[in-house]
Formats: C-alpha cells, structure tokens, sequence
C-alpha cells in the first residue's frame, strides 16, 4: 500500500499541463474534441502523447486511478445491524479507456468505447485481474439522425449514473441509484437530441445473459428510457435542467433482489431486501440541476415499484437534494447531447511555479434517503447527510475529504454511523 501512495505522489509533483492559458478562458481546447469519441465516454484530455490518429482511425487513450481511504465511527445499534466495520483502503478505480473513431470509407465515422478496469494494485496474491467495464460501438445516422450504441454499455437513465463518476461532487454515487439501475448492461440504445439541443433522448433494451451464464429468458431483459431538457439555458453557468426516465425489469430466474452501501465502498451493504419471488419491476425517475456562475443545485428522486404478489407489491424509493460551490468561480461543462454535468476545467492551474494559481476548490453538500422496506419486504431504510471539500490542482488531479452522517432503521433498531472517507484521485 506504501508503494500505490509513493506512486500518487510521483505522478502529482511530475504531471504539469501544457495548456495553462487555454484552461484561463474555461473551454474545450485542452480536452479530446467531442466529434473524436462516443457521447457516453468520459472526457479525455488532450496531452498529444496519448491520441493515435490515421486514415482509417484514431484512439485516445484515457487514463483513471481512484484511491480510497474510508473510515466510519458506529454506534452500538449499527454495529448490531450490519456487524463492526474497519476503516478500509482500497483503489476504488484503475481504469483504462479506449475509444475514437473508424474512418475507413464512411462518411460517417463510426465511434467505439472500451474501458477497463484493473485491481491488480491493491488485490489479493494471485487475484489480479482485468475486467472490462465497456465494449461498443455507436453508429450515427447523418448529421441529425440522432445514433445507436450496440455493446456494453450505461442505460441511459438516472444523472448519476450517466454522468462520468469521477466528475460528481462527492466521491459516491446516492445510496439508492446503484440499488436501482445497472452500472453497465449489454443491449441496444438509440439516442438523439431536437430543438437546437435543448432536448435530448434516449431508449434501450438490455439483457446481459452472455455475462451471467443463464439463458436470455430466465436473465431477464431490461427496457429504459429517458428525456431531459433545458427549460433555461443561456450558458453552462445560466441553466437550468429536467429531466424524466422510465425503467422496466424483468425478474431473474424468477426473483428479484436490491441491496446498496452506504456510499462507501468498503462498507457492507447496508440495505438489503434479499431474493424474493417477483415477475419484474418499473421504475420512474425525475431530476433537476440548477447551475448559476459557480453554484449548482441537484435533485433526484426514484420510485421502483415490484409486481410481486408474495411481497405484497411493494415499492422502494430514493430520492436526494443537494448542490455545490465552486469557491474559486468555475462551473462543470454541460453535455447538451446526453444530458449531464461533466468535465471540470479550473481558471488557473496550481503548479508550483510564483505564478501559480489555486487550482479550483468545490464545496459540496447533499441529503440522501433510500427506503428499502414496504409491505412484506424489511429491507430497511438509511438516511445520510454529506459534505465534501474537493481540491482540483489542475484537470487531472483531485483531493476529496468528505464527511457523512448516516442513520439506518433496520431490524427494529435506529443506528448511527459517521462516516470520514478521502479520495486521491488521477485522471487523463
């Protein structure tokens, strides 16, 4: 573990970016072009060293390392409920992203995306492996004709989940969004946008049976949907956003089960229904973002309902309300073609030099409640308050401390944890 530090240390007192006064004017120039790789890849800076371009091709190479430390404080009832958790260090990420364009003869380039993830720096002696995260393809149909992504993929639906995770203001996804939707599924999604780019939509169909081994029926097929639009948009720092999304689920082999963790990986899962007999279920989402110069305002709510006549039918929730300081002035891009907050460029880069800057501090704070519990199903129910302080150096760098409250009703008893979790995190 001594040695992933020294690794995070070298990289941040080696890596300089080239492109200060491009990042002085917050815009793309020291990003990958938009048009060079699929809409759903994360951005990907521009260094030169790691862009392939040819007649037929190009490849971009992206780079993410993401290392954890999480420590939470329990009482007595907590530490009945779920058992004592020790403070836990993990690499959350070590990714390496592939994608850009097939030329060849088309006249409109095709664009493909392949992501994995390596846990080979902190795994077990012989556990290293590589897994891979995406695999597609995305087909443009003309200049307007919106495109269709085939291959492993996101769904599409829920902002969190859509938007890169290493560019949210906290260092976890909302407890109830991982319980809700699929991180990456195998299907079919076609997207598009209309009204000048002031609304975008997307629908897919997933069933990812060639992963789990059971047959495309009893997998289970996943059917998503969703539509966002700019109500008020003048910039990306004078906007505001809405969006709806729709998810249908078939059961697996009969049978449904939703767990999440307390946004904390190293934690165990906190919330848990277990398998229960259930024919499918539908989701329903809603989200609004309101960005204003450097402040921004986040809400999301959904609502998962099961046919399952055993449990009763019952419906699980989750729902959040929070928002973001930049306190050195800057803002997250917008991605009008997908349809969430992305990449954070800041004004002046620190580096070492006298004419350094500050880099680009972020304050954050939100509120999350995820209800797992309704008619014959005791999955329980947690709450938790966060605050995070985010310190981005330049484009690639990132230092998270975040603090969290957290209260779980579970098994007839009221626990409280607090929860203390750092982030270093090293992006390309």
């Amino acid at each position: 573990m001594n040695k992933s530090i020294a690794f995070f240390i070298i990289v941040f007192f080696t890596v300089r970016l080239n492109a200060q006064n491009a990042l002085v004017t917050l815009n793309d120039t020291t990003m990958i072009n938009k048009e060079e790789s699929p809409i759903s890849a994360p951005p990907i800076m521009e260094e030169g060293w790691n862009q392939i371009k040819s007649k037929f091709f190009t490849i971009n190479i992206g780079v993410a390392l993401l290392f954890d430390h999480n420590i939470l404080v329990q009482d007595e009832n907590n530490i009945t409920q779920v058992g004592k958790v020790e403070p836990g260090t993990e690499f959350r990420g070590e990714r390496l992203i592939l994608s850009g364009k097939i030329r060849g003869f088309l006249e409109n380039p095709w664009r493909y995306m392949i992501s994995m993830n390596y846990n080979g720096l902190d795994a077990p002696e012989g556990k290293a492996k590589f897994d891979f995260l995406d695999w597609n393809l995305e087909i443009p149909f003309g200049a307007k004709g919106g495109w269709l992504t085939l291959g492993k993929q996101k769904e599409g639906v829920g902002h969190e989940y859509i938007a890169p995770g290493t560019q949210l203001p906290w260092t976890e996804r909302g407890t109830g969004v991982p319980a809700f939707v699929r991180q990456r599924n195998i299907g079919i999604r076609y997207s598009n946008n209309a009204f000048n780019h002031r609304m975008a939509f997307t629908m897919g169909v997933f069933n990812n049976y060639w992963e789990t081994g059971n047959s495309f029926k009893d997998n289970g097929s996943q059917l998503t949907a969703r539509v966002t639009g700019l109500p008020v948009y003048t910039s990306d720092r004078d906007m505001v956003h809405v969006g709806v999304g729709y998810r249908h689920t078939s059961a697996t082999n009969g049978a449904l089960n939703y767990k999440a963790k307390p946004e904390a990986n190293t934690a165990p899962f906190f919330l848990n229904t277990g398998a229960f007999e259930a024919s499918g279920a539908d989701g329903i989402m809603f989200e609004g973002i309101g960005v204003r110069g450097p402040f921004t305002v986040l809400t999301e709510y959904m609502n998962t309902v099961v046919s399952s006549e055993v449990a009763g039918n019952p419906s699980f929730t989750f729902w959040q309300v929070g928002g973001s300081w930049f306190i050195t002035g800057e803002n997250r891009k917008y991605n009008k073609n997908n349809g969430n907050l992305g990449k954070l460029l800041p004004k002046k880069n620190f580096d070492f030099s006298k004419d350094s800057g500050p880099g680009a501090f972020e304050i954050g704070m939100r509120y999350t409640l995820t209800d797992m519990s309704d008619e014959n199903i005791t999955g329980g129910k947690f709450g938790r308050f966060t605050t995070a302080l985010s310190w981005y150096p330049n484009a690639h760098f990132r230092f998270d401390a975040t603090y969290g409250r957290g209260r779980l009703d579970k098994n007839e008893l009221i626990g409280k944890t607090n929860f203390w979790q750092f982030r270093l995190q090293f992006e390309i």
